[in-house]
């Protein structure tokens, strides 16, 4: 049974579409994030996915979703307006926002989409196998990725000694300082610069600038990815070669991208949403951990910024966009 529901009566005008008369009751879904994309790829992808399980929007499921579009100052309200509509699964993307919604109502059942810190050491989840508690979901583990990207960058551009790492404004307190020491190990001196909301891009960006990097990478943050253009934009004019998380953010103009096939979690998220709304704990579901990643190389980028991208980051790539 799921652990709220309610009647289809009464007007749903603030939080979502009215469902269709006559279908008894509808589950209620609610989702947090800290950019507007994570709405927008979850109406895409997830949403179908729900369908297929049986819960259809404007029939059988009720959606309603927030976005605090980067400012860190906005997810405790907004947490609050998510949790007063009632909702029987929340899904919390990224770890910040999980432990808002937890904080708020600990009871309520959370669906991580995605986890970018390990969920187990940031205290939300047992383990990843039976995470007990109110927390499962899908795991990225963005900071490793992070990593990752940096280690790409410079095969890419070998001769680059001081990298930029645009950090999200909601990254938990450890992740900027151990990105330092494993660049550091690398021999790579990195520059952490924050950003949250679009307005925050231009200034974090004049500030690498002034620092004299000669790349960036861009951490793993929703509001990044939702404000790509304007990103990849700021990254052009300052012909600072960007390596990013999606592939719709090498699309939009950065000059390389690495991460997660996206369509692929988004439906897993809805999956396991299905499951705690047909009345399965969510402690007693495994969470799933990305498997299958893809690199974009934008061509067009690398003229237009003068750069030459080496013939094997070239070949580890699953698109080249000419």
């Amino acid at each position: 049974m799921l652990r709220r529901r309610m009647l289809l009566a009464g007007s749903l005008a603030a939080t979502g579409a009215m469902p269709a008369r006559g279908q008894g009751r509808v589950a209620r879904l609610g989702l947090l994030s800290s950019g507007q994309i994570s709405i927008d790829q979850f109406r895409q992808w997830g949403l179908p996915e729900l369908a297929r399980e049986g819960f259809v929007e404007g029939r059988t499921l009720q959606f309603f979703a927030r976005s605090s579009d980067g400012d860190p100052a906005r997810l405790a309200p907004l947490a609050a307006e998510v949790i007063a509509a009632r909702p029987d699964v929340v899904i919390a993307v990224s770890n910040p926002v999980a432990h808002v919604l937890r904080a708020r109502d600990p009871g309520l059942p959370i669906v991580m989409g995605f986890a970018g810190t390990d969920p187990v050491a940031d205290g939300l989840a047992a383990s990843l196998a039976r995470p007990g508690g109110s927390v499962t979901g899908v795991v990225m583990l963005a900071e490793e990725l992070d990593l990752k990207r940096l280690e790409m960058l410079r095969l890419a551009l070998p001769g680059a000694r001081r990298i930029g790492y645009l950090a999200g404004a909601t990254f938990v307190p450890s992740r900027v300082p151990a990105m330092v020491a494993a660049a550091a190990r690398m021999g790579v001196e990195l520059v952490a610069v924050s950003a949250g909301g679009p307005e925050s891009l231009g200034p974090a960006f004049a500030a690498l600038r002034s620092a004299d990097v000669h790349a960036v990478v861009v951490g793993s943050f929703p509001g990044f990815s939702t404000h790509a253009a304007a990103l990849a934009a700021l990254a052009r004019g300052s012909r600072l070669p960007t390596i990013c998380e999606w592939r719709t953010m090498a699309e939009a103009g950065c000059l390389i991208s690495h991460g997660p096939v996206n369509e692929e979690l988004r439906r897993q998220v809805a999956r396991h949403v299905a499951r705690i709304l047909r009345g399965q704990p969510p402690g007693e579901i495994p969470m799933f951990q990305a498997e299958r990643f893809e690199t974009v190389v934008n061509l067009r980028t690398a003229r237009e910024i003068g750069v030459e991208v080496p013939a094997l980051v070239l070949a580890a790539a699953q698109e080249v966009i000419e």
